[in-house]
């Protein structure tokens, strides 16, 4: 009987070529990932999908505020039916929109809630269920983005809510 000598270099071989695949592996998975950190608010694109048009663009800002919840907050003032996930219209310089707020599900499906710090903690174990993000978008009376960038509204939708989450934080 002959020896076969090639057979164990090549068996080392692959061997040391699967633990460096598989070091290799580890460590680009444990690389952490970059993290938005919203200062104001955002406009992320694709949100939710209207019916025959593009995703919509997002206005994303922390919720700080936890006295009360932010679809409360909007029930109360616009009368809306669905606090989990509400829209409603309202009548801007006499045009008319719509606003769409994102709830938890919907935030993490379009925007996912892990590429965003929390730069307001709170350590009330009450608070542990509420969004710590609040994503909205808002549409004109045609079905358009009114946060796109190449929209005419555009100012008019940021203004509007940057004023609605002011308001919001004051209450």
């Amino acid at each position: 009987m002959t020896a076969m000598f090639h057979v164990e270099p090549i068996k080392r071989m692959v061997f040391k070529t699967a633990c460096i695949f598989f070091m290799f592996a580890v460590a680009v998975s444990c690389a952490s990932r970059n993290k938005i950190v919203i200062e104001g608010y955002l406009v992320l694109p694709n949100g939710k999908e209207i019916l025959g048009h593009d995703s919509l663009n997002a206005f994303v800002f922390e919720n700080i505020h936890k006295e009360t919840s932010f679809q409360n907050y909007l029930s109360n003032k616009y009368a809306v039916l669905d606090i989990k996930a509400p829209e409603f219209s309202v009548t801007i310089d006499g045009s008319q929109y719509k606003v769409i707020v994102y709830d938890n599900v919907e935030f993490e499906k379009y925007f996912r809630v892990s590429d965003f710090v929390q730069t307001h903690f709170d350590t009330d174990s009450d608070d542990a269920n509420w969004p710590k993000f609040i994503a909205i978008s808002m549409i004109n009376d045609r079905n358009e983005d009114c946060l796109s960038e190449t929209s005419l509204y555009r100012n008019v939708a940021i203004n509007y809510l940057k004023n609605l989450k002011q308001a919001y934080y004051k209450q």
